[in-house]
Protein backbone atom coordinates (compact mmCIF):
# COMPACT_ATOMS: atom_id res chain seq x y z
CA UNK A 1 0.00 0.00 0.00
CA UNK A 2 1.38 3.34 -1.04
CA UNK A 3 0.25 6.59 0.68
CA UNK A 4 0.16 9.67 -1.44
CA UNK A 5 0.78 12.93 0.47
CA UNK A 6 0.41 16.15 -1.40
CA UNK A 7 1.64 19.54 -0.17
CA UNK A 8 -0.58 22.50 0.01
CA UNK A 9 0.60 25.19 -2.38
CA UNK A 10 -0.62 28.35 -0.54
CA UNK A 11 -2.45 29.78 2.43
CA UNK A 12 -6.15 29.32 2.81
CA UNK A 13 -8.51 32.25 2.95
CA UNK A 14 -9.05 31.67 6.68
CA UNK A 15 -5.30 31.74 7.40
CA UNK A 16 -4.89 34.94 5.40
CA UNK A 17 -7.77 36.59 7.26
CA UNK A 18 -6.27 35.60 10.61
CA UNK A 19 -2.89 37.13 9.70
CA UNK A 20 -4.55 40.37 8.53
CA UNK A 21 -6.64 40.54 11.72
CA UNK A 22 -3.55 39.97 13.89
CA UNK A 23 -1.67 42.73 12.04
CA UNK A 24 -4.65 45.09 12.55
CA UNK A 25 -4.74 44.39 16.30
CA UNK A 26 -0.99 45.01 16.61
CA UNK A 27 -1.23 48.25 14.59
CA UNK A 28 -4.16 49.57 16.65
CA UNK A 29 -2.31 48.71 19.87
CA UNK A 30 0.79 50.53 18.68
CA UNK A 31 -1.22 53.63 17.71
CA UNK A 32 -3.02 53.72 21.06
CA UNK A 33 0.30 53.38 22.90
CA UNK A 34 1.91 56.10 20.76
CA UNK A 35 -0.98 58.53 21.31
CA UNK A 36 -0.96 57.86 25.04
CA UNK A 37 2.81 58.35 25.24
CA UNK A 38 2.60 61.53 23.14
CA UNK A 39 -0.14 63.02 25.34
CA UNK A 40 1.75 62.03 28.49
CA UNK A 41 4.83 63.76 27.11
CA UNK A 42 2.83 66.96 26.49
CA UNK A 43 1.46 66.91 30.04
CA UNK A 44 5.01 66.43 31.37
CA UNK A 45 6.26 69.36 29.24
CA UNK A 46 3.37 71.61 30.35
CA UNK A 47 3.92 70.73 34.03
CA UNK A 48 7.66 71.39 33.80
CA UNK A 49 7.12 74.69 31.98
CA UNK A 50 4.52 75.88 34.46
CA UNK A 51 6.68 74.96 37.45
CA UNK A 52 9.77 76.62 35.99
CA UNK A 53 7.91 79.77 34.93
CA UNK A 54 6.34 80.07 38.38
CA UNK A 55 9.75 79.76 40.00
CA UNK A 56 11.20 82.41 37.67
CA UNK A 57 8.41 84.86 38.50
CA UNK A 58 8.79 84.34 42.24
CA UNK A 59 12.57 84.77 42.07
CA UNK A 60 12.46 87.89 39.87
CA UNK A 61 9.95 89.69 42.11
CA UNK A 62 11.12 88.41 45.51
CA UNK A 63 12.91 91.62 46.48
CA UNK A 64 10.15 93.91 45.16
CA UNK A 65 7.57 92.41 47.52
CA UNK A 66 4.73 92.39 44.98
CA UNK A 67 4.17 91.75 41.28
CA UNK A 68 3.44 95.31 40.12
CA UNK A 69 4.39 95.66 36.45
CA UNK A 70 4.34 91.95 35.63
CA UNK A 71 3.09 90.95 32.17
CA UNK A 72 4.13 88.61 29.33
CA UNK A 73 6.40 91.18 27.67
CA UNK A 74 8.38 91.70 30.87
CA UNK A 75 8.49 87.98 31.68
CA UNK A 76 9.93 87.17 28.22
CA UNK A 77 12.90 89.39 29.02
CA UNK A 78 13.92 87.28 32.02
CA UNK A 79 16.88 85.17 30.94
CA UNK A 80 15.80 82.05 32.78
CA UNK A 81 12.30 81.56 31.30
CA UNK A 82 11.89 78.01 29.93
CA UNK A 83 12.92 78.07 26.27
CA UNK A 84 10.28 75.47 25.41
CA UNK A 85 7.58 78.03 26.31
CA UNK A 86 8.83 80.81 24.01
CA UNK A 87 7.89 81.49 20.40
CA UNK A 88 10.69 83.43 18.70
CA UNK A 89 10.82 85.45 15.48
CA UNK A 90 13.96 86.01 13.49
CA UNK A 91 16.83 83.61 12.96
CA UNK A 92 19.78 82.47 15.02
CA UNK A 93 21.11 84.73 17.73
CA UNK A 94 18.89 87.58 16.50
CA UNK A 95 15.67 85.62 17.25
CA UNK A 96 13.60 87.44 19.84
CA UNK A 97 10.75 86.01 21.92
CA UNK A 98 7.35 87.35 20.86
CA UNK A 99 4.93 85.25 22.91
CA UNK A 100 4.51 82.27 25.19
CA UNK A 101 3.12 78.88 24.16
CA UNK A 102 2.20 75.55 25.75
CA UNK A 103 2.19 72.05 24.20
CA UNK A 104 -1.42 72.21 22.92
CA UNK A 105 -1.56 75.83 21.79
CA UNK A 106 1.10 77.94 20.11
CA UNK A 107 -1.13 80.81 19.01
CA UNK A 108 -0.97 84.31 20.40
CA UNK A 109 -2.56 84.36 23.86
CA UNK A 110 -1.86 80.67 24.50
CA UNK A 111 -0.18 81.57 27.80
CA UNK A 112 -0.97 84.77 29.64
CA UNK A 113 0.75 86.16 32.71
CA UNK A 114 -0.85 88.87 34.79
CA UNK A 115 -0.80 90.53 38.18
CA UNK A 116 -3.48 89.25 40.57
CA UNK A 117 -4.73 90.09 44.03
CA UNK A 118 -5.12 87.48 46.77
CA UNK A 119 -4.97 89.50 50.02
CA UNK A 120 -3.66 92.92 49.04
CA UNK A 121 -3.27 94.61 45.66
CA UNK A 122 -0.69 93.03 43.33
CA UNK A 123 0.43 90.38 45.86
CA UNK A 124 -0.04 87.50 43.38
CA UNK A 125 0.44 86.50 39.77
CA UNK A 126 -1.78 84.44 37.50
CA UNK A 127 -0.62 82.13 34.70
CA UNK A 128 -3.30 80.99 32.24
CA UNK A 129 -3.06 78.23 29.62
CA UNK A 130 -5.82 78.52 27.00
CA UNK A 131 -7.42 75.69 25.03
CA UNK A 132 -6.08 72.69 26.94
CA UNK A 133 -7.78 69.45 25.76
CA UNK A 134 -10.14 68.05 28.43
CA UNK A 135 -8.39 64.66 28.96
CA UNK A 136 -4.99 66.36 29.30
CA UNK A 137 -6.50 69.06 31.52
CA UNK A 138 -7.33 66.52 34.22
CA UNK A 139 -3.85 65.01 34.15
CA UNK A 140 -2.17 68.44 34.22
CA UNK A 141 -4.32 69.70 37.09
CA UNK A 142 -3.84 66.64 39.27
CA UNK A 143 -0.09 67.20 39.00
CA UNK A 144 -0.18 70.94 39.75
CA UNK A 145 -3.19 72.19 41.75
CA UNK A 146 -1.63 71.57 45.19
CA UNK A 147 1.34 73.84 44.41
CA UNK A 148 -0.67 77.04 43.87
CA UNK A 149 -2.89 79.25 46.03
CA UNK A 150 -5.83 78.83 43.67
CA UNK A 151 -6.51 77.03 40.41
CA UNK A 152 -9.43 77.44 38.03
CA UNK A 153 -10.48 75.09 35.23
CA UNK A 154 -12.91 77.16 33.24
CA UNK A 155 -15.22 78.55 35.93
CA UNK A 156 -14.61 75.72 38.43
CA UNK A 157 -12.28 76.19 41.41
CA UNK A 158 -10.00 73.16 41.57
CA UNK A 159 -9.42 71.91 45.11
CA UNK A 160 -9.33 68.14 44.53
CA UNK A 161 -9.12 65.52 41.81
CA UNK A 162 -12.93 65.42 41.70
CA UNK A 163 -13.19 69.17 41.05
CA UNK A 164 -10.43 68.88 38.42
CA UNK A 165 -12.47 66.24 36.58
CA UNK A 166 -15.61 68.36 36.90
CA UNK A 167 -13.90 71.54 35.72
CA UNK A 168 -12.17 69.94 32.75
CA UNK A 169 -15.19 68.07 31.43
CA UNK A 170 -14.86 65.12 29.07
CA UNK A 171 -14.45 66.69 25.65
CA UNK A 172 -13.48 69.95 24.04
CA UNK A 173 -10.92 72.25 25.62
CA UNK A 174 -10.72 74.44 28.69
CA UNK A 175 -8.71 77.42 29.95
CA UNK A 176 -6.75 76.79 33.16
CA UNK A 177 -5.50 79.53 35.52
CA UNK A 178 -3.03 79.11 38.36
CA UNK A 179 -2.64 81.90 40.94
CA UNK A 180 0.24 82.11 43.42
CA UNK A 181 1.96 84.57 45.73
Amino acid sequence: MKLNFSRQAGATLLETMMVVALMAVITIGALVYFNSASESSKVQEATAGLTALSSVLRNQFATQGDYTGLNETLAMKFGNVPESMLVRTGAGAAAVPTRFKHPWNQAAGAVTIAVATTNVANDSYKITYTDVPAPSCVDLLTKTYRHFDSVMAGTTAVTSVATAVSGCGTNGSVDISWTAR
